[in-house]
């Protein structure tokens, strides 16, 4: 008994919302698919004249169809293991999220399909993302790369929290000027 009334609500259900697809969203398509009153005739796109025919293109094409069939499969097993392994470095690292989202944008990331404008060598194909991750935090750096400059050492004889002086000797071996900056 509470099959049948639970195959009723379903039924119910799906009829109710067939009946409010053409006033719902779908309304506007199906208006612009209705030919105006005064055409007579519908509109068709011309055919293109035999030498109109872009062959070239369409060999690309048919090129990209048959190497997706084995790079989506490859590039899907490659996100996979990745994605696991991206996983294995965070917990092995103890929660380094920098190093799992390396290994995670290199899995993820990439293309995965070929198009034709690959083939042709128009754009590159790549199967993996980047590896490069950005520094957590703010970045105070301009133009080195994304690297934080190091911060300066506190001048001989200041003190730190015992009082006692930071440094006793006087600075680096052959040092010529006792401020000089080391790079």
């Amino acid at each position: 008994m509470r099959k049948r009334s639970f195959r009723f609500a379903v039924i119910a259900l799906g009829l109710s919302v067939m009946l409010a697809m053409p006033a719902g969203p779908l309304a506007e398509y199906a208006a612009a698919q209705t030919q105006p009153a005064g055409a007579g005739t519908p509109t068709q796109v011309p055919e293109p004249n035999a030498d109109a025919v872009n062959w070239p293109g369409m060999g690309y094409g048919v090129g990209a169809l048959f190497c997706n069939v084995l790079y989506i499969p490859a590039k899907l097993v490659y996100a996979l293991l990745g994605g696991l392994v991206g996983g294995g470095t965070y917990l092995v690292t103890a929660g380094n999220t920098q190093a799992a989202d390396t290994v995670w944008r290199s899995a993820f990331g990439g293309d995965y399909v070929v198009t034709p404008q690959m083939l042709a060598g128009q754009e590159p194909i790549n199967f993996s993302g980047p590896t490069a991750t950005p520094p957590e935090g703010p970045s105070t750096s301009s133009s080195s790369g994304g690297v934080a400059p190091i911060a300066p050492l506190p001048q001989a004889g200041s003190s730190s929290a015992g009082g006692q002086p930071l440094d006793h000797g006087s600075g680096p071996a052959g040092a010529s000027a006792p401020n000089s900056n080391i790079e």
